[in-house]
C-alpha cells in the first residue's frame, strides 16, 4: 500500500490525540479553541478548493499521477502547494485546540514528510511535464506562503 499525504495527516492527527489524551495539558480557553477551529476551517478550504480545481481541469489529484493542466488560479496564485498548506493548517489548528506543546513535533514531522517525499519530487515532475511554463510560474509563486 502506498502512503499519500492524507494518510500521513490522519496518522499524525491520531498521534496528536493520543499524546493529548495520555499527556498533561491544561484546558484550552474558548478564544484559542475558536482560533484553532479557524485554522482547521482554513485547512479544509485550501485543500478542498484545490482538489475541486484539479477535478474541474480533469488533471491528476493523486501525487505523481499524470498532470495534464498546470493550475495557477485560485489559491495557486499565492502558493504552489495549497493542499499541503491546508493540511498543515489543519494540524496547526489541532495543535492550538489540544494545547499540548509536544504535538508541535507531529506538525514538523508532517511538514518534512510532505516536503521531502512529495513536493520536491512533484516539482521535478512538473518541470518535466510543463517545462518553461512551470518555471515561469515557479519564479512568480512561492512554494509555501
Amino acid at each position: 500500500m502506498k502512503f499519500y499525504p492524507p494518510h500521513y495527516l490522519l496518522i499524525l492527527s491520531l498521534c496528536m490525540f493520543i499524546t493529548w489524551y495520555f499527556g498533561e495539558s491544561s484546558p484550552q480557553t474558548l478564544p484559542l479553541i475558536i482560533i484553532g477551529l479557524g485554522f482547521i476551517g482554513l485547512g479544509f478550504l485550501l485543500a478542498f478548493n484545490s482538489i475541486a480545481r484539479f477535478l474541474r481541469a480533469k488533471t491528476g489529484v493523486v501525487p505523481f499521477s499524470e498532470s495534464t493542466t498546470l493550475i495557477t488560479e485560485g489559491f495557486y496564485k499565492y502558493t504552489r502547494n495549497p493542499m499541503y498548506v491546508g493540511m498543515n493548517s489543519f494540524l496547526l489548528g489541532l495543535l492550538v485546540i489540544l494545547n499540548n506543546p509536544i504535538n508541535l513535533i507531529f506538525l514538523i514531522v508532517f511538514f518534512f514528510i510532505v516536503r521531502n517525499l512529495f513536493v520536491i519530487k512533484e516539482e521535478m515532475q512538473m518541470k518535466e511535464t510543463f517545462g518553461e511554463e512551470y518555471l515561469l510560474y515557479k519564479d512568480k509563486v512561492r512554494r509555501w506562503l
